[in-house]
């Protein structure tokens, strides 16, 4: 998905997170067919964009390499301060 979290993508991800928490057939059909439950629950997937789902446990964690960027992809020109990605760590 795009980087672009606009409020609207933000509070529907956290509607279908919450949801997930407390349904665990919700849960299981976003693991499922990821696309068709977040397009359901109001957050728009870009076409031929997959999603997958994967949930993380008090003993495992996934860490998720960004998409590689265009031009320089030194520490240097990393700008992680300046970034919204979190590592979820």
């Amino acid at each position: 998905m795009s980087t672009n979290q606009t409020p609207e993508r933000q509070a529907g991800w956290r509607n279908v997170v919450a949801k997930a928490w407390s349904d665990d057939s919700f849960k299981q059909q976003l693991i499922d067919d990821p696309n068709a439950v977040l397009a359901a629950n109001g957050v728009d997937v870009p076409a031929g964009v997959n999603i997958v789902v994967v949930e993380n446990e008090p003993d495992r964690i996934h860490l998720v390499l960004p998409s590689r960027p265009g031009g320089d992809v030194s520490v240097k020109g990393m700008p992680l301060a300046e970034s919204d990605y979190d590592p979820g760590f």
